[in-house]
């Protein structure tokens, strides 16, 4: 009897590792998204566990990571658990997928949870008629972007083969979803809008003036420019003043005219201009060195 379960056991190992090899073929074929949903079923289904369903991860870059929540069969209901971060961490396996890096069986998981919510999560699981499952983390460069889950009416046997290739089939199915979808689901966010005010100082900044001396141009205080220069640089993804005001250029919200004159061209135009002290020698050098920055700046973002 011994004999007869573990060959049984080895030809349903040997059926998700054969099965994989060809659902991988499919999907770099499949052209639909409706092509993606027949081969993850059939393939779910062959492999012994009914479900499947993808889930955003905590680190995904879509523009509404709950788009993915179409792809599965799992029941509507179920789904919206995985729509917010807060409910998705009741699920046990879930969250050691995503801090182990690697498959996380559902029986080992599940008998680990600890808190009241962890624990209702699983009793959820089991009325929906999962008794076993696998989830596989998909990830990206900046962490683990979605979750891949298969789910079984019994309990499962699978060996360290199985989880691999499971995880092959997790990559693929999502790496294919994002190509069939990057028009609708993966296209990038809009640009920042930056202020008529933000520009302003920005382009003080590349004439290599003090937060002080913007401040004296515009009328305003210089904690004021520091304010608005901050915000420039949270917009633009940017981490300092000089760098925000280059990446302002390069995007077009400034004019390059007056960089590439000399700085004895370069007029203000502002009528509070004549309220600037004469500079020193020392204040020249500081703006020279400025300048300079800025400039530097440029060609190190052009290459």
């Amino acid at each position: 009897m011994h004999q007869k379960s573990a060959t049984q056991t080895e030809t349903a190992m040997t059926q998700i590792q054969s099965l994989t090899a060809a659902v991988l073929l499919e999907l770099r074929a499949a052209r639909r998204e409706g092509d993606l949903h027949h081969i993850l079923t059939t393939y779910a289904t062959a492999c012994g566990f009914g479900w499947y369903q993808l889930a955003p991860g905590p680190h995904n870059p879509m523009l509404d990571p709950t788009s993915l929540l179409s792809f599965g069969n799992f029941d509507p209901t179920w789904r919206r658990q995985y729509a917010t971060e807060p409910s998705c961490r009741n699920d046990p396996a879930r969250n050691q997928a995503i801090q182990r890096a690697g498959s996380v069986q559902w029986q080992r998981a599940f008998a680990s949870a600890r808190s009241p919510d962890q624990r209702d999560f699983v009793q959820a699981s089991r009325q929906q008629g999962f008794r076993d499952g696998i989830t596989t983390p998909v990830h990206g460069p900046q962490g683990c972007v979605a979750i891949m889950m298969f789910a079984a009416p019994r309990l499962l046997r699978l060996d360290p083969d199985d989880e691999e290739a499971l995880s092959h089939t997790a990559m693929a199915f999502y790496q294919r979803v994002r190509r069939l979808t990057a028009a609708a689901l993966f296209q990038p966010a809009e640009p920042a809008h930056l202020t008529s005010r933000e520009i302003e100082c920005l382009h003080w900044v590349l004439e290599g003036k003090t937060n002080w001396e913007i401040g004296v141009v515009t009328g305003v205080t210089a904690r004021t420019v520091q304010f608005h220069l901050g915000n420039a640089s949270r917009k633009l993804g940017v981490v300092n003043r000089v760098q925000a005001a280059v990446r302002a250029l390069l995007r077009g919200d400034l004019s390059v005219h007056q960089l590439s004159q000399p700085r004895s061209e370069v007029k203000l135009e502002d009528p509070y201009a004549r309220r600037l002290p004469k500079p020193c020698s020392h204040s020249r050098q500081s703006k020279t060195s400025q300048a300079s920055s800025s400039r530097s700046a440029i060609s190190s973002f052009r290459a």
